[in-house]
């Protein structure tokens, strides 16, 4: 107990000298500085002055008093100097305050204009977001990307997405005049260097998803090396991340995997794959697009969570008192999600818990060929539902209901 209260009032101290840092480090505070120093100089002077001559200035307090309603210009008149140099103090800092009414208004309007322009820039750090998504790299469509984002999430917002990109800042502007996207974050900079990654503050964030950008890239190879680059460097800075990534080339998929990244989309695979399966399955096109496409359909494909003391029962079983509340159908289950780090270390925990080095031997072999999110379809009724498990669903989307969209995002 001693020990968190002390960790708590080590991250107040630390938050307080952060907040401290950041506030030397602007123009307010040489401002703030010499206005205590112009303020609290005038405010003493007149007391010493006026004090046994005039009722009116008793103590410090009142020179404080007498400084505030004039610099503020609200001119109370209940303390005013009585004697010559007094007077002409007053006068000044009224002349004064009036000059420093504008300073304060140009720094003000200097930083807003710096802030602004740093912002369309792609300069600006966001050291303090949490629990946002990061998306790295370009596509000509990013604005129908982004809005299909915030359509399908109940829980992501604009502020909570976070482009990085070296995109010319025309084409930013271009997505944030939409009303929608006007508060969507962008990082200009190389989305798999970890300077740019620590700038978009990598390890507090809830996805990244790398696009594969052959926007900037001389070619589909030169994108998915980006991609591979890109996962292993935010697997170094946070390995618990959920990392959805693009690849153009699907050869480039074995490394992928041994970076632990949790998703891979293959689109030219999966283009042709439809293709080919509108020549022997009548509508198979029109089916997929709408179990994937949430804004065009009242249903689609989702990921449920299963009730821990569901684990180790049969899917027959569980199929049995699944509770869909007649707007789910259960159709599978996708073994192993979450972290893949998590995942197969517990894994291999579980796999050590035998004194057969043989069976260990081929435990450790099963934990190898391990597969992170494997979806399983309609499995046979005796399957067993294992650990870090998700009930695959077709379901009917109901925006307004907040817990309709129960996936991760």
């Amino acid at each position: 107990m001693l020990y968190i209260e002390m960790s708590k009032r080590a991250r107040i101290r630390k938050k307080l000298r952060q907040a401290w840092d950041t506030f030397t480090e602007s123009p307010f505070y040489r401002l703030t500085i010499f206005f205590v120093l112009l303020f609290g100089g005038m405010a003493g002077l007149v007391t010493l002055l006026e004090i046994g001559q005039n009722e009116q200035f008793k103590s410090f307090f009142d020179g404080i008093w007498w400084a505030v309603i004039t610099f503020s210009t609200v001119g109370y008149g209940d303390k005013s100097p009585v004697t010559v140099p007094g007077q002409a103090i007053t006068m000044v800092a009224i002349f004064g305050s009036m000059a420093l009414v504008s300073l304060l208004s140009g720094t003000f309007a200097s930083v807003f204009v710096e802030s602004n322009t740093r912002a369309r820039r792609g300069l600006m750090d966001f050291p303090k977001l949490e629990d946002h998504i990061i998306i790295c790299g370009w596509k000509n469509n990013m604005s129908d990307i982004v809005r299909d984002i915030l359509e399908l999430s109940d829980k992501t917002t604009a502020e909570k997405i976070v482009i990085i990109s070296n995109i010319d800042s025309e084409r930013i502007e271009a997505l944030k005049e939409l009303p929608a996207l006007k508060k969507v974050k962008y990082i200009r900079g190389d989305y798999f260097s970890e300077d740019t990654l620590k700038r978009a503050n990598i390890q507090r964030a809830l996805k990244a998803i790398i696009l594969g950008d052959t926007f900037e890239s001389a070619g589909s190879s030169e994108a998915d090396s980006k991609t591979v680059m890109t996962v292993l460097t935010i697997k170094s800075m946070a390995k618990d991340l959920y990392v959805c990534a693009e690849l153009v080339d699907k050869k480039y998929e074995p490394y992928l995997r041994n970076a632990m990244c949790d998703e891979i989309l293959f689109p030219r695979d999966l283009n042709r794959q439809m293709l080919a399966g509108t020549t022997v399955t009548n509508g198979l096109a029109n089916i997929l697009n709408n179990l994937v496409s949430n804004l065009e359909s009242d249903t689609h494909l989702n990921t449920i969570r299963i009730d821990p003391k569901n684990v180790g029962e049969t899917f027959g079983s569980y199929k049995e008192n699944f509770s869909g509340d007649g707007s789910r159908m259960l159709i599978g289950i996708l073994e192993n999600t979450g972290s893949p780090n998590k995942v197969k270390m517990e894994a291999v925990r579980e796999a050590q818990k035998t004194p057969d080095i043989s069976k260990l031997v081929t435990n450790l072999q099963l934990v190898k060929d391990l597969s992170i999110n494997k979806p399983v379809f309609i499995p046979a009724d005796d399957y067993i539902i294992q650990k870090h498990s998700r009930a695959i669903v077709i379901e009917r989307f109901v925006k307004t209901v907040p817990n309709s969209t129960e996936a991760a995002v």
